[in-house]
């Protein structure tokens, strides 16, 4: 019979899986660039965009002055990725296509695990882990390689390449996840670069890298669920890898911004030495101030991951 510790510690995991689908919603990180060509009155928050999970968001909110009357906002992704393309820098949009493809279901998963971890029955734990497992595959595969897949993937990936492709949602719900993935892909990048064959070898790439993604997250899932079963001891990783969550966030936040400083496109106006732009703080290239923070998104993230550590405290103390 569980003790009331018990019972506290999966409220807590429970708790932090609504934080968890919170944060997949909300913007985690900030950048913005200020220059002198952007006056204040007119861009008090500089050229500025928001990251989240599955996309790149618009940060330049709508601002009316008696010298200007404007219906909408500035697009400043749009605004960034002309600045950048100057110095040779590839477009927002190609950056993290595989994370921000599979997000939806990377994040169901670590759902479905900290789900499994609320229980201490043995047999209820492996059997909300593989029912957990079982849907997500099922969804993962629908959505990347299922025809008319794309209109199943997350809301905030669907609007970001609509956008960028400029095409009606009618057009876009008969591609498979992996045909828009590479469509938006490879238009992103010959919006600005003229380079047909180098792109085609990047969507190549793509390609591989999703399928390779695919299948490691079903190897994963297979892998807890069997370490689970054999051993009540990995039940523990059930905590442990989703607590992880905002490490593997700015790991890989830092790894992209590296790739797009040391990848520069030779068809740049400018040329600059290869760079690491800034992942957290201030920075400046050229005339460029360049800054970079976290939102309130990753704080949800950070208390997703305290709240999965302080039940695992209390159900160690049970």
């Amino acid at each position: 019979m569980e003790s009331s510790r018990e019972r506290f510690a999966a409220v807590l995991a429970l708790l932090a899986c609504g934080v968890l689908f919170l944060a997949f919603s909300s913007p985690l990180w900030w950048v913005s660039l200020k220059a002198p060509n952007y006056p204040a009155d007119a861009f008090p928050d500089g050229v500025r965009i928001h990251f989240h999970v599955d996309g790149t968001q618009n940060g330049c909110e709508l601002r009316q002055t008696a010298e200007l009357d404007v219906k909408e906002a500035l697009d400043c992704v749009h605004e960034m990725d002309t600045i950048n393309h100057y110095v040779g820098m590839y477009p927002i949009a190609s950056g993290a296509p595989v994370e921000r493809l599979l997000s939806k279901y990377l994040f169901l998963a670590l759902g479905s695990m900290v789900l499994g971890w609320a229980f201490t029955r043995r047999r209820s734990r492996l059997l909300i882990l593989g029912a957990g497992f079982v849907v997500v595959a099922i969804l993962m595969m629908r959505g990347v390689y299922g025809d008319g897949g794309a209109a199943y993937l997350s809301p905030g990936y669907i609007e970001q390449t609509l956008h960028g492709l400029d095409i009606e949602r009618a057009e876009y719900d008969g591609y498979s996840g992996l045909e828009i993935s590479k469509r938006s892909f490879g238009e992103a990048l010959g919006r600005y670069f003229r380079n047909p064959e180098i792109i085609a070898d990047m969507e190549r790439q793509l390609e591989n890298m999703v399928n390779l993604s695919v299948a490691a997250v079903v190897v994963v899932m297979l892998a807890f669920f069997i370490g689970v079963a054999v051993s009540e001891r990995f039940a523990a990783l059930l905590l442990l890898a989703p607590m992880l969550l905002p490490v593997f966030f700015v790991a890989d936040y830092a790894g992209w911004l590296w790739w797009f400083g040391h990848h520069m496109n030779e068809m740049g106006a400018f040329t600059v030495k290869p760079f690491m732009p800034t992942v957290f703080g201030v920075g400046k290239v050229a005339q460029f101030s360049t800054f970079s923070y976290p939102y309130y998104g990753f704080g949800l993230m950070v208390l997703f991951s305290a709240l999965l550590a302080v039940a695992g405290v209390v159900r160690r103390r049970a």
